[in-house]
């Protein structure tokens, strides 16, 4: 069933239908509308988005090129990752958000990052503390993917908040099927004051080494919640 949000989901602008009904499905499909396994029908999206079947089929060709859907023997189901793809996921994200963090604070460093991009950067944190704190798991996991989004994109460099875009959304649609089963996700999130504490000081070689940690740390906590009891938890869309 495509949910009937769906049809109001479609963004201004001058896409082609192509490129809308591309936007709009991946944009689903990251906000958990979908779960691993789950066939994707190109007439029921074509009515739920309102458009005919042909940039439907295009859009799912794109999505399963980003890993996000997969081909069967009748059409695509959207896509997993078993424990060894999530590992190896998590270790290139630890790169790359280790160069983001190192990149942010060169800028900083350079004068090149606006008083209002470092606080937004800081607002951004202070919301994961606060979820954390309230006990909202699925908010907390999207804060937390905010805070680093924010960070790539304080780097400067395109190619890398695109690489990082793909690996996030890969595990937007496992991560949120899982915290339909689980009381806790992500780990404290310590490292993320000293991370933005490097960025704010212009600390490149700091916020390189605190990102590090603190990706070393989350790849530990996360690979072994996989293997946590489940509990049937309600989680907020």
């Amino acid at each position: 069933m495509i949910p009937s949000t769906a049809r109001m989901q479609r963004r201004p602008g001058p896409y082609n239908q192509a490129e809308q009904a591309y936007s709009q499905v991946r944009d689903l499909l990251v906000a958990g509308k979908f779960q691993p396994g789950d066939r994707l029908n190109e007439m029921d999206l074509s009515a739920a988005l309102g458009m005919s079947r042909t940039p439907i089929r295009e859009a799912l060709r794109r999505l399963q090129s980003d890993g996000l859907v997969a081909p069967t023997g009748r059409g695509v189901v959207v896509a997993s990752l078993s424990t060894e793809d999530m590992r190896h996921a998590l270790e290139v994200q630890g790169a790359l958000e280790s160069l983001a963090a190192e990149l942010a604070a060169t800028r900083q460093r350079d004068g090149l990052l606006a008083p209002a991009e470092i606080h937004k950067l800081r607002a951004a944190a202070a919301e994961v503390d606060e979820l954390s704190a309230a006990g909202d798991v699925a908010g907390l996991w999207r804060a937390n993917l905010r805070f680093h989004q924010l960070i790539a994109e304080l780097g400067g460099n395109p190619l890398l908040v695109e690489s990082l875009d793909r690996i996030w959304a890969k595990f937007a649609i496992v991560t949120l099927r899982n915290l339909r089963g689980r009381r806790r996700l992500t780990p404290p999130h310590a490292h993320h004051g000293i991370v933005l504490g490097a960025i704010v000081n212009g600390d490149p070689a700091g916020a390189a080494e605190a990102a590090r940690a603190h990706s070393r740390e989350g790849t530990a906590h996360y690979l072994a919640s996989l293997a946590e009891p489940r509990v049937d938890l309600p989680v907020q869309s």
